[in-house]
């Protein structure tokens, strides 16, 4: 998964790229109310996961 904040005003959107996940837009934004980011020990951006990933009609 790739993330790019794109600031909006006062709110900042984070894009998404992985299309089967629930939280995912239209417009490649997620949606999700808190987005959690796995591997604190990550030193480089794709060495971190996303941790509220949840796919497509699976979870509620």
């Amino acid at each position: 998964m790739s993330e790019k904040k794109i600031r909006t005003g006062e709110a900042t959107a984070v894009g998404c790229d992985v299309t089967n996940c629930k939280y995912n837009t239209i417009d490649s934004k997620c949606a999700a109310s808190q987005i959690k980011v796995k591997n604190d020990k990550a030193t480089t951006e794709s060495e971190t996961f996303c941790g509220t990933f949840c796919p497509r009609g699976c979870c509620d």
